[in-house]
C-alpha cells in the first residue's frame, strides 16, 4: 500500500488568503486599507473582478500576489499570478474553452487556478458537469468566508471530483468585500520560505490545509497508519474536539471525539483517499488535503 502524504516535508506554516477584493472592483476598501486589515498575514492575494489590480500601496505583508477573479454571470474562477497577457482582448464569458484558456495560461506562468464558491446556487455556481469538463486546475474553494453555510461550503463537490479521479486541492478564502468578512477562512501553507515561488510550490504539492481558527501540528504516516497531531497547547488540550476522516464518495472512515491531541487511523487500502475535518469547541475548524491511497 502506498500513502501519498503532502505534509511529509519540512517547512514553516504560513497563513494567507488568495481571494480578496478592493474598491478597484466591488470591494468597499482601498488597497492600502485591505493591506492594513491583513497586516498580520504572511501572504495575501488581491483578486478583483475581471481586473489585475496594481499592487502599489504601502504594505507590511511579506508576500503579496497579483490575482484576478474571472467573473462571468455564471461560474467564477480565481487565477493567482496570471500573466498580464490574458488582459489583451479579455472576456469573462463563460465557456469551457474560454476559462480553460485563462487557466492554462496562468498555470504555464507558474500560477494557480481555483474554481471558487461552487455551491453559490443563487448566482455564480459551478455544476459538477462543468467542473469535470475543466482540466488542469489546481483546486476548488471548499470554504468561502462569506458566511452562508448553505452555499459557501463545497465538500460535496470536492468529494465528487476526488472520487472521479481528479487530484484537486481544497482552498479556504475570505472572498472579502466589506468590513466583517476578513479573517473568516484562510490557508495554512507548509512552505520552505515565505516567497512567491515557495508558497505556490507548496500549494501545487497540496502542502497546506484550510483553517477557520483551528489547526494541525502535523499529519504523518507510519507504515499504513495515518497519525493526525492536532494543534496543541495547555488551553486547547482541555477543549472538546470532533474529528472525522472521509474517503471516496464522502464515506465516513473514522470518527473521534473527546479532549484528545492525536487521532490515528489504520488504512485498509481501498479508501481511495483520506481527508480530515477537525472541529474544536466554538466551531472553529481545520480541513486537510487528501492523502491518496494506492493499493499494491
Amino acid at each position: 500500500m502506498r500513502i501519498d502524504n503532502p505534509y511529509d516535508k519540512q517547512g514553516t506554516w504560513l497563513r494567507g488568503s488568495f481571494h480578496n477584493h478592493t474598491n478597484n472592483s466591488d470591494g468597499w476598501f482601498s488597497l492600502e486599507t485591505v493591506y492594513k486589515m491583513y497586516a498580520d498575514y504572511d501572504f495575501l492575494a488581491i483578486s478583483d473582478h475581471d481586473k489585475i489590480t496594481k499592487l502599489d500601496a504601502k504594505c507590511r505583508i511579506p508576500t503579496v500576489f497579483e490575482a484576478i477573479e474571472v467573473s462571468s454571470t455564471k461560474p467564477h474562477m480565481l487565477l493567482v499570478k496570471p500573466p498580464h497577457s490574458i488582459m489583451e482582448e479579455y472576456s469573462n464569458e463563460f465557456t469551457i474553452a474560454n476559462y480553460q484558456r485563462y487557466a492554462d495560461a496562468t498555470i504555464a506562468h507558474g500560477g494557480i487556478c481555483v474554481l471558487v464558491h461552487p455551491n453559490r446556487y443563487f448566482s455564480n455556481f459551478w455544476t459538477i458537469e462543468d467542473m469535470l469538463q475543466m482540466e488542469r486546475y489546481t483546486g476548488v474553494e471548499i470554504y468561502n468566508g462569506d458566511g452562508n453555510v448553505e452555499y459557501d461550503i463545497a465538500f460535496d463537490k470536492w468529494d465528487a471530483l476526488l472520487s472521479a479521479g481528479r487530484k484537486v486541492w481544497g482552498f479556504g478564502n475570505d472572498d472579502s468585500h466589506v468590513y466583517g468578512q476578513e479573517k473568516q477562512a484562510w490557508n495554512m501553507v507548509l512552505a520552505s520560505e515565505n516567497t512567491h515561488e515557495a508558497i505556490l510550490n507548496a500549494i501545487r504539492e497540496g502542502s497546506f490545509y484550510v483553517s477557520t481558527g483551528y489547526g494541525f501540528e502535523a499529519i504523518r504516516c507510519e507504515g499504513s497508519r495515518i497519525i493526525i497531531d492536532l494543534r496543541s497547547n495547555a488551553l486547547l488540550d482541555q477543549m472538546y474536539k470532533y474529528v472525522t476522516l472521509f474517503g471516496k464518495d464522502g464515506k465516513v472512515l473514522h470518527e473521534a471525539t473527546g479532549r484528545m491531541k492525536r487521532v490515528e487511523y489504520e488504512c485498509q487500502g481501498d479508501e481511495g483517499y483520506v481527508r480530515v475535518n477537525a472541529y474544536i469547541e466554538g466551531g472553529y475548524a481545520a480541513f486537510s488535503q487528501p492523502l491518496f491511497i494506492t493499493k499494491d
